[in-house]
């Protein structure tokens, strides 16, 4: 049976809190998260590397060397595993996330 088609609308109204998330699709270990970015997330670093595609705002990726990213509306970025890094907005933004299903985790 073909899987229930999710609704980036729906899901967007459930994420009332900057920096949370939910699952809207999964493939394979992937996840696409849809998470919901404002003010600033602490230094981290993965074991496996994770894609950001912003889809509305402005981000920014900051990594622990000083250097910066910034990240428009249909920008995408691949943060690379084990490079420490933080994301920030000033405002609110909306990202879609790929990353393994257990980065969140860690």
């Amino acid at each position: 049976m073909p899987e229930k088609v999710k609704s980036i609308a729906e899901a967007t109204a459930r994420l009332t809190e900057p920096f949370t998330h939910t699952v809207v699709g999964q493939v394979d270990d992937y996840c696409a998260y849809l998470s919901r970015f404002n003010g600033v997330y602490r230094f981290h670093q993965h074991a496996r590397d994770e894609l950001y595609y912003l889809i509305e705002g402005e981000i920014y990726i900051d990594y622990l060397g000083g250097q910066s990213v910034r990240l428009g509306p249909g920008d995408t970025l691949v943060v690379k595993a084990y490079e420490t890094h933080r994301s920030r907005a000033d405002e609110e933004a909306l990202v879609l996330m790929f990353k393994a299903k257990d980065l969140f985790a860690e």
